[in-house]
Parts: structure tokens; C-alpha cells; sequence
């Protein structure tokens, strides 16, 4: 078997999350499924080192059990949300330590609702440090009147923390009735050992949403600040420009080669879903709406233009400008033939996604069908399928000439959170 280097780890653990993303069945059917197949995902990973399931996986579904009808709004394939909190006594950094290591795995777009709350809530808006003195464990609540110097996340990524945050492993998993931060909280106080928040697709903005507000709320107080890390990928934007600046000071990057870097945001510049959710290519250039029209070159597609447009009119009506967490960035391939239609935009969508950051990281044997139920001689979803979970993709896709910035110049703190982005060196 392959010898991964820790960053390729984590990008497994990100994907093994999506393990029941194919899978139809009431929320006690895909727990039981998650229990069965995540040792043997972490089976295919065990020459780079041995990984164990301290908490979870834990599934939940926003209706629990499925109705009778099939087709009806709780059938949707796979869980909602997935987590898993795994641990590697002696996982190997870039620089030939070997640490003690806690690696938080939260699961991407999977199902509708994904798609309808987490991904295109963007319309509505949290104000995290009011929420959090709350408690992490309590629903989040809308901002009506939001003020430019506090720090607002959208409320779909909101109620995906809450979701995840509140919900125990049950007595057939690991540390069943421990809600995720007492785990945290609960370990060993200890100077070396790390902790890790991955997540691929949804799951990037999540994991960073997740240790922010673990960091915030103290869960991972008896760690040392520089041994909490994130390893978040393919992610859009959160929040504000207020909330990338708290995450940027409380998790500054740390630097390496190509993708093995940590706290940034691993995306790729053809990739239509990391372009959400800000609308000012002049405050933020690289990553905005206004580029996937033409992200896979000219004339745009009616449908994308349309539906980027409508997701414009969405981010707005946030009364915040979106802007996204720190970012190291790369180039996939470009598409050999360029989309002339939706279905083509889409399949290209897809291989962006995922597939360049696999080749990227020199993973592309790893076998999918682990992942999209081919093992289980289940029917795969489709790339259309698939992409109606991610941002954007059900109004797909509008509008590509509006940009935020009336006067043309760039607010301070954009200009500084600019900066803390780069490209890859290949």
C-alpha cells in the first residue's frame, strides 16, 4: 500500500466522511452503515500509520426516520451531516515529528438539505460571539441589523456547526453520549498533542467554523493555540470580512509546500464552488460570483449566468459583502472541450472539485467507489446528481457582470486579507 505524507491523511479522513453519501435510509440505517465502513476506510490508510475512532462517526439527519412515501423530502441519499473525531498516536508532520493527534473530520454537501440550509442560507446572518456566549449548543439565532465591525457568519454554516456540535455519538459508537466540544474539553491537558478540523466542500467552511468556535468557547483550552490546526478545502466564503480577519489572527497560516500548508483554504481557481459567496471581484479577486460564468472560458452559458445572478441577489440581501478565509491557491487542468451547456458545465464543475485536488496531491488512485457506494453495488449519483448539493448548483447559475465595489477602491482590512492568500509554487 501507498505511504501517504500527513497532509494527504487528512484529505482522506475529509473524504472517508462523505461514506455514506449514497446511501438512502432513515437516520438509524446510515449511523449503523458509518460504524461498519469507517474502519475499513481507515483500514486502506493503515501503512501511513494507525488511526483510531475516539468519537463517533456520528450521523444526523434532519428528518430521523424516512417516510413510507419513497422520493418524499427524508429520502434523500446519505446523512445530512457526518462526523468523526480520529487519533493517530504518532502521526509524522512535514518537519519528521511525530505527534500525538486528534483529527476532527466533518462531512460535506450530501443531500438537499445541505444544499437548501447549509449551502444557500446565505441570505441570513449569526453573529458568532453573541452566539457563543450563548452556547455553542444552542440554535443559532438570525442578526436583523448587522453593524460592519462585528463578526457574522451565514446561518446555513451556523446551523451546520450547531447540528454537529449538539449531537452525541450514540451507545454503539465511540464516546457515545459526549457532545463534541466535553470530548475536547475532557482529554488530557497536554503541551505536544495536536488537534485537526478537516473538511472537504461544505465541510471546508464548516471545519473552520468548528474550530473557531471551539477555539472561542474554550473547548480547546488544554491544548497549545499552535498545535489547533485546520486543513479545510474547496470551501466558499463564510462570513465577513470581520470573521476572515478573527480566523486568520487565531489560526495563522502555517507555511509549506504546494498543499501542505495548514489554516488555509486549499482551492482551486476552476472550480465554480469556491467562487461563493462574495460578490466584489475588486475586494476580493480571485475568489468571487462574478468569475464562474466565464471560469471555463467564453461566451458564458445562459443557465450559469441566470443562477449566479439569483446567488448574487441571495448573498446580498445578507446585508454583509462576504469574504473568504485566508487561501492558498492552484490551477486544475483546464477542461479539454469548454461546456457549452449545463449538464457539460457541470461534469466540469465535478472534476474540479475533487479530482484536480486528488491529482494535485498525488492521490488520484485512490478508489471512489469506497466513497460513492460502488463496493456496495449501489447505484452512484450522477455529477449532476451530485453538484445540486453544492452552492449555486440548483439555481445554476447567474449573472456575471455586478460587482460590489461602487467606487472602485478596496476597504484596508481586504487589502491585508488579501495578502495572507497566495498561489501554489508548482
Amino acid at each position: 500500500m501507498t505511504v501517504y505524507n500527513c497532509h494527504q491523511q487528512m484529505f482522506h479522513l475529509a473524504l472517508f466522511s462523505f461514506l455514506a453519501s449514497e446511501i438512502e435510509g432513515d437516520q438509524a440505517h446510515l449511523q449503523a452503515f458509518a460504524e461498519k465502513k469507517l474502519p475499513e476506510l481507515l483500514d486502506k490508510i493503515r501503512d501511513s500509520g494507525k488511526w483510531e475512532i475516539v468519537w463517533g462517526p456520528t450521523v444526523w439527519k434532519h428528518i430521523h426516520k424516512d417516510p413510507k412515501t419513497r422520493g418524499s423530502e427524508g429520502d434523500t441519499a446519505g446523512p445530512d451531516h457526518l462526523t468523526f473525531v480520529a487519533r493517530n498516536r504518532n502521526l509524522k508532520f512535514p518537519n519528521g515529528e511525530e505527534k500525538d493527534t486528534y483529527v476532527l473530520a466533518v462531512a460535506g454537501s450530501q443531500t438537499d438539505y445541505n444544499y437548501q440550509v447549509n449551502n444557500f442560507t446565505v441570505d441570513k446572518i449569526v453573529d458568532l460571539h453573541k452566539w457563543l456566549k450563548r452556547g455553542l449548543t444552542t440554535p443559532p439565532e438570525v442578526e436583523i441589523s448587522p453593524s460592519p465591525e462585528n463578526c457574522y457568519i451565514s446561518y446555513g454554516t451556523a446551523l451546520g456547526v450547531y447540528q454537529t456540535a449538539c449531537v452525541p455519538p450514540p451507545p454503539s459508537a465511540a464516546s457515545p453520549g459526549i457532545e463534541l466540544a466535553s470530548f475536547f474539553a475532557n482529554l488530557p491537558e497536554s503541551p505536544d498533542t495536536k488537534v485537526i478540523v478537516t473538511g472537504h466542500s461544505l465541510g471546508g467552511p464548516l471545519a473552520s467554523t468548528s474550530a473557531l468556535a471551539l477555539l472561542e468557547s474554550g473547548a480547546f483550552a488544554k491544548f497549545t493555540p499552535s498545535n489547533v490546526l485546520v486543513y479545510p478545502t474547496a470551501g466558499s466564503a463564510i462570513g465577513n470580512v470581520v470573521f476572515s480577519k478573527l480566523y486568520s489572527e487565531r489560526f495563522p497560516k502555517v507555511p509549506g509546500p504546494t498543499y501542505q500548508v495548514w489554516n488555509c483554504m486549499i482551492v482551486n481557481l476552476r472550480d465554480p464552488v469556491a467562487q461563493a459567496w462574495s460578490v466584489s471581484k475588486t475586494e476580493s479577486p480571485l475568489q468571487n460570483l462574478t468569475n464562474i460564468p466565464i471560469i471555463f472560458g467564453e461566451p458564458p452559458i445562459e443557465d450559469v449566468s441566470n443562477g449566479v445572478a439569483y446567488g448574487m441577489g441571495v448573498a446580498m440581501a445578507s446585508g454583509i459583502s462576504y469574504f473568504p478565509i485566508q487561501a492558498v491557491f492552484f490551477e486544475g487542468n483546464p477542461p479539454k472541450t469548454q461546456p457549452t451547456n449545463l449538464e457539460e458545465f457541470t461534469d466540469a464543475l465535478w472534476w474540479q472539485h475533487t479530482e484536480e485536488l486528488l491529482a494535485l496531491m498525488g492521490m488520484e488512485e485512490i478508489t471512489l467507489d469506497l466513497l460513492t457506494g460502488g463496493e456496495e453495488g449501489l447505484r452512484k449519483k450522477s455529477n449532476i446528481e451530485r453538484a445540486r448539493a453544492q452552492p449555486l448548483m440548483r439555481a445554476l447559475m447567474a449573472y456575471r457582470d455586478a460587482q460590489n465595489a461602487k467606487d472602485g477602491r478596496v476597504p484596508e482590512a481586504c487589502k491585508q486579507l488579501q495578502a495572507l492568500s497566495e498561489r501554489m509554487a508548482r
